[in-house]
Formats: C-alpha cells, sequence, structure tokens
C-alpha cells in the first residue's frame, strides 16, 4: 500500500470517527486546503478498493468509510506496518518542474533529482516524459542528453509564464495566503511556493493596492490572483538575477489602458519594498501585465457576454435540461449568469483542444450520478458536433446542482397544520421527515380533522394530512408519514404552483422576513432605471443605403450623440466596431445584431432599436445581413442595477416573442413586452431580497 504521509493521515483521522466529517473539517485536522483534501480522497480510493473499503462522499452531509468491520481492523493493522511513500507521482512531477524552470541556467543530472526524490534514475525519465507535452505547450524546450543532464530552455517571459502556470493548477488561496507551517507535509509545494516567491506574496499585494489602481475591485478572484503570482515571480527571479530580455515584443497600448505612471509608481512601491531594483525592461514588463489583466476584463464590455452565440448555447442547455428533469431552470437567473461567465472559457478551451482538469471530477460523479448523465445527455442534444470532455460536464454538473437547491427552496416559510387520524406517532414521523425534507415549511400544530376545522384560517398556509379530508383539493395535500422523496418533490411543487400562488396573511410578526435598508435601496434603484431605461427607449428608422458596416456604426451613434446620450460618435463607433470582430453580434437564425459597448464618453446608459433601409452585411460568411440593430450603450461607471437591467434585456433576446417585436418594430408592443418582463425580473429579485435575514 503506497501511501504518502498525508494521505495516511487523512486515513488515521477517517478511521478515528464514528459519524461523517466534511472535507473542512479534514483540511483543518491535517492543516491543507480543501481543495487538496478532495485531491488526495480521489487519489486514495483506488488504493483502498483491495481492502474492501469505500470513501463515501454524500452531498450535504460527508465523507467516511464504508467497510465491514473486520477490512477497517486490517486497514488500521496495515497503517501501523506501511512506512508512508515520501512522494506522490504527481509531486514527483511539481518538483521536478519547479526545480528545472528555477535552475534553468545549467542543466541538472538525472541523478540528482533522482536522489532528491528517492527514486530511480528510469522514474524520473519517465516522469519526464509525461511532462514533455506541458512543456511544449508553455513554449518551452526540454534538453535531454546522455552525459550532459536535463534542463528546460527557452525566453525569461516564457519561463515565468510557466512558473505562474505551474502555481495557478496546483496552489489555491490558503497556499498563498496561509502559514508556512501549513506546507510541510508537502516538499512538492515547498519547492513551488519557494520559486514563485511566496515569503513576498503579502507584499506584492499590498503594493498593487493603490488609490489609483480602483479597477483592480472589479477583477474576478482567479484573475487576481494570476496578477499576483505574476509580479511575485517577476521579483523572485529579479531576486536571482534572472533578468527579462530587452528585446521583448513592443506592447500595443489600447485606448483606455492603463497608464505608464501606474505602473512605474507600483515598480518604485515593490522595488522599495522588496529591496530590488528594476531596471527599464522590468518596468515595460509589469506595464505590460496591468494592461493585459486590464484587458482580459473586457473592461468596455457593458454585459455579460461578447459572443451572443455563447447565450444561444447556454439557453440551449438549459431548455434540455429542463425537458429531461423537469426543472424550471429558467426560472433560476443566477443558473444563466454562472453559465454565462463559466461557458466563454469553456468553449475556447475545447475549440482549442486543451487539457483539462478537473480535479474533483471522481468526486462529482459519485454525489451526482444521476445529475452527471442528465447533464452529459443534455449537452450532447444541446450542442449538436460538439465534443464535451467529462471534465467540462462535472463543471456544469455544479453550475445545474446548486440550481437545484435554489429551485427546492421556497419562497418563504410555510406554516402547515398536520392531520393524522393514525396516532401520534404517525404525526411525529411526519414532522421529522418534513424538517428534514422541506425545512422552509413550519408545523404550526398537530390535530385531528375535527380540530383542524376550527383553527382560524389566517393562523396557517396549508394543511398536510396523511387521509382524505373533506376539503376543496387546493386548501391540504394529503401525504404518507414516511414521506418518500418523491413525494416531498410532489409537495413542493403543490406549494410552489397553488399554496404560493393564493392570496395569504403574512406570517406572525416573529417569524416576517426581514429585508436590509440596503436591499430595498437597491430594489428602488433597480425599479428607477427599469422605468427610466423602458421610458427612453426609442425606434429610429435609419436609411443605410450604399453605406458599410463601420458607416452605418456611425450613423447610429451620430444620432445618440443628437440625443444627448454620448460624446463623441467616432470613439464609440470604434468601440463597437473591436465589440464586433471579437464575437459576431448577429442573433443566431434572425436578422436582428446587438451592438454593445461602455465607455467614459457615454452619459448614461440606453437601448434604442434601428431599422435599416437594406440588409447590413456583418461578415462574408453571412451573406443574408440584418435589417434591425438593438444599440445598447451604457457609461464607464454603471451602477450594479443598470448592468442588471440591460443584461436581462439582452437574454430576451432569445426569446421568439422578443425577436418577433423587433422585427416588426413596433415600439409599443416593443415597450409593453419589456414592461410586463422587467416588472416579473423585479418581483424575483423582491422575493429573493426578502428571503435574506
Amino acid at each position: 500500500m503506497n501511501i504518502s504521509k498525508r494521505q495516511r493521515e487523512i486515513l488515521e483521522f477517517l478511521l478515528q470517527q464514528t459519524k461523517e466529517v466534511t472535507a473542512g473539517d479534514i483540511a483543518a485536522r491535517i492543516n491543507v486546503s480543501t481543495r487538496t483534501i478532495l485531491r488526495e480522497l480521489s487519489a486514495l480510493e483506488e488504493k483502498l478498493v483491495s481492502y474492501g473499503v469505500e470513501i463515501k462522499k454524500k452531498s450535504g452531509i460527508g465523507i467516511y468509510l464504508d467497510a465491514d468491520p473486520s477490512c477497517l481492523s486490517r486497514l488500521r493493522q496495515q497503517l501501523f506496518q506501511v512506512e508512508p511513500m515520501e512522494w506522490t507521482p504527481e509531486e514527483r512531477k511539481i518538483y521536478a518542474l519547479s526545480l528545472l524552470l528555477d535552475d534553468n541556467q545549467e542543466p541538472i543530472k538525472l541523478l540528482a533529482i533522482a536522489s532528491d526524490l528517492k527514486v530511480t534514475v528510469v522514474t524520473v525519465s519517465h516522469d519526464l516524459d509525461e511532462l514533455q507535452s506541458w512543456i511544449e505547450e508553455q513554449g518551452l524546450v526540454l534538453v535531454r542528453r546522455r552525459g550532459y543532464g536535463v534542463e528546460i530552455t527557452g525566453s525569461e517571459s516564457y519561463i515565468r509564464r510557466a512558473m505562474v502556470e505551474l502555481a495557478m493548477e496546483h496552489l489555491d488561496e490558503s497556499d498563498l495566503f496561509g502559514a508556512r507551517s501549513e506546507h510541510t507535509n508537502s516538499k512538492a509545494n515547498s519547492k513551488l511556493l519557494e520559486i514563485i516567491g511566496h515569503d513576498h506574496v503579502l507584499k506584492v499585494e499590498n503594493a498593487l493596492w493603490q488609490p489609483d489602481i480602483e479597477w483592480l475591485e472589479n477583477m474576478p478572484e482567479r484573475q487576481y490572483m494570476r496578477l499576483l503570482l505574476q509580479l511575485s515571480v517577476m521579483a523572485a527571479r529579479v531576486n536571482k538575477g534572472r533578468a527579462i530580455e530587452n528585446d521583448m515584443p513592443h506592447v500595443q497600448i489600447p485606448e483606455d489602458s492603463v497608464p505608464e505612471y501606474m505602473a512605474l509608481r507600483l515598480c518604485t512601491i515593490l522595488a522599495s519594498e522588496l529591496g530590488i531594483e528594476l531596471d527599464l525592461a522590468e518596468r515595460k514588463y509589469v506595464h505590460g501585465l496591468l494592461i493585459e489583466a486590464r484587458q482580459l476584463m473586457h473592461t468596455t464590455r457593458l454585459l455579460p457576454v461578447d459572443d451572443l452565440l455563447v447565450l444561444d448555447r447556454v439557453v440551449s442547455l438549459i431548455d434540455s435540461m429542463e425537458k429531461i428533469t423537469h426543472y424550471d431552470f429558467h426560472e433560476d437567473r443566477l443558473l444563466r449568469e454562472g453559465l454565462i461567465a463559466h461557458m466563454e472559457p469553456v468553449l475556447e478551451r475545447i475549440e482549442g483542444r486543451q487539457l483539462i482538469r478537473n480535479p474533483l471530477l471522481q468526486q462529482i460523479r459519485q454525489d451526482y450520478e444521476a445529475l452527471f448523465a442528465d447533464v452529459k445527455r443534455a449537452v450532447n442534444q444541446a450542442w449538436h458536433g460538439i465534443e464535451v470532455p467529462d471534465e467540462e460536464i462535472g463543471f456544469l454538473v455544479m453550475h445545474f446542482g446548486a440550481s437545484i437547491e435554489r429551485l427546492r427552496t421556497l419562497k418563504r416559510e410555510v406554516r402547515a397544520v398536520i392531520v393524522c387520524t393514525s396516532g401520534i406517532g404517525s404525526s411525529r414521523m411526519l414532522s421529522s421527515r418534513l424538517a428534514k425534507e422541506i425545512p422552509e415549511i413550519r408545523i404550526v400544530d398537530s390535530v385531528s380533522w375535527y380540530e383542524a376545522a376550527r383553527i382560524p384560517k389566517e393562523q396557517y398556509d396549508l394543511v398536510l394530512s396523511t387521509v382524505d379530508l373533506p376539503m376543496e383539493k387546493h386548501q391540504y395535500y394529503k401525504v404518507s408519514p414516511l414521506l418518500t422523496g418523491e413525494e416531498s418533490e410532489q409537495l413542493r411543487h403543490f406549494i410552489k404552483t397553488t399554496t404560493l400562488q393564493r392570496e395569504h396573511s403574512p406570517p406572525s410578526s416573529g417569524h416576517s422576513p426581514v429585508v436590509r435598508e440596503t436591499q430595498w435601496s437597491g430594489l428602488e434603484a433597480m425599479l428607477v432605471e427599469i422605468v427610466r431605461i423602458i421610458g427612453e427607449f426609442q425606434v429610429f428608422p435609419l436609411d443605410n443605403k450604399g453605406l458599410e458596416l463601420d458607416e452605418t456604426v456611425y450613423a447610429m451613434c451620430k444620432i445618440q450623440h443628437e440625443r444627448g446620450v454620448l460624446q463623441a460618435p467616432h470613439k464609440v463607433t470604434k468601440l463597437l466596431e473591436a465589440r464586433e470582430k471579437a464575437g459576431s453580434q448577429k442573433i443566431p437564425g434572425t436578422s436582428l445584431a446587438l451592438f454593445h459597448t461602455r465607455s467614459e464618453g457615454i452619459y448614461r446608459a440606453t437601448i434604442s432599436l434601428f431599422q435599416l433601409t437594406q440588409p447590413l452585411l456583418m461578415s462574408e460568411d453571412d451573406p443574408e445581413g440584418v435589417s434591425h440593430v438593438l444599440l445598447m450603450l451604457g457609461p464607464w461607471e454603471l451602477s450594479k442595477e443598470s448592468l442588471e437591467v440591460l443584461s436581462e434585456i439582452s437574454a430576451l433576446l432569445l426569446q421568439e416573442e422578443m425577436i418577433e417585436l423587433l422585427e416588426k418594430g413596433n415600439r409599443d408592443d416593443l415597450i409593453h413586452y419589456l414592461s410586463r418582463e422587467l416588472v416579473g425580473f423585479y418581483r424575483s429579485k423582491t422575493e429573493i431580497g426578502g428571503q435574506q435575514p
């Protein structure tokens, strides 16, 4: 039984438990991150098969060892006899890569690496064979010659990038910001942390937070971690005398990018904090990193997605999942937003045939076996001709699994009276099952039918009975005392579609939902924004005969300039053209296009429809072109409420009714439709807000 010291500690902890524990419990005991625990559990599963022991992981419950007592006893005895393995195969590869990337000025003998890892030279050579493709993907070369040794060669900028990629793959926030003692169990992690300059990560982060780099606050967490690692690696390499190339390609500085003085100030602070010198080449390198980070944030993006094809694929996938599972996934706007954010990099990875890692795949398959099969089937139905690996299916399963939990949650507390004619035992059994399956139900009382008929109706919302009652069908629901899983789902559906749709008196004051003042102010701002955007919506006929794409876009911007919406039509035109080059703005299967951007030169959020006199050709691959363009504009500083309203409008573009109305171009009909849909959107926000204490 070849296991590492950390894996042994995990097993010893699990063997001591009398009930389920969470991955977080194990992580706290072993002193590592939860992600590390899940990765180690996956590695342990195969090793425990021969002992008749299975690692059970139940979502929402916990982790435990499932086996006969005799098998668990044999496992305990074995743990005392075996010496833990010093290195796992993955740790060997991390260590070897870290060593080769760090000491890249002269070759290292295979024997030296083998000695560090306490394995044979043949094992090290095999590990390097498996690392070859990863090294080449980083634009580097693995050199191996008999009598010479082994080394990784390439430009300094590529070496640094490879270090960052290695850290992004194998480290998380707890590794970067936790105490160093957390990593004593893994020599591979310790070496990796050493080469990326872990000791000065906090100083680098403090240097980043300058008053004039406020755009960092809006940076996605993973992208921020990448920038932090890039700067930390740069500082570590400068400390070791590994200078960046003086002949680095010139960085193109786009409009609305990071000013040079920001990079200069950051370099000055970094040099002072870390006691290093940053020459002109390094300052240019830092400036390039900031520009790259700013560009990746899509600062001119107005909507959560550039390419409407991505939105179309998200909607198609949700449609397929609804048909397969019968859950109303389209009601869950958080699911749609999450899938949109997830989908763009997914499609890039799939189309680029990149290697996709999902360390949780095995656990997801076990915990969500049926849902995994449903998502895989839905993907095959919705995305014809796209081969999606199981690793990506696993990520999608997590989105839908979270959505199911949200959809299962009732919008508010439901007061119920239980009627059981077979005695108090059945009543208690049903109450217990309800508390576990549908905690939003509060049992007001358990009574006989005779007593229930005399309880004032304003004191309860629903009667639950184990027998038929002389009441209207919408007034009560019949269940069994055992309340099976199928029954609980049917009861949820009844409450949502019947009980909560009727007029109810509010629950007693002690149980009424409380909404924070800040939530109400946000909801009020959203309602004001909905009224303003709809009120300003206009339909403009535009004679584009003989005009090219850029000229047509400029004509639309000029009209908006005359309305006082924007400042410089030619600047906004360039931004809209750049957006179109990044991804087609034509709505799939229609004669409509959506152009959108945000800029400091735009004064307020607005949407307008332009009816063209002749089809506008968007690309050579689309000879039919578009006859209508929906133009959506927003200022650089845009409130969260405005973004949500505009995002909701963009999602409506894939609804048949919305498309038909846009193609007809009747302003009154469009305003009526938008008002109806956005009021529904607003109401869903108030319901969600009301749940939060």
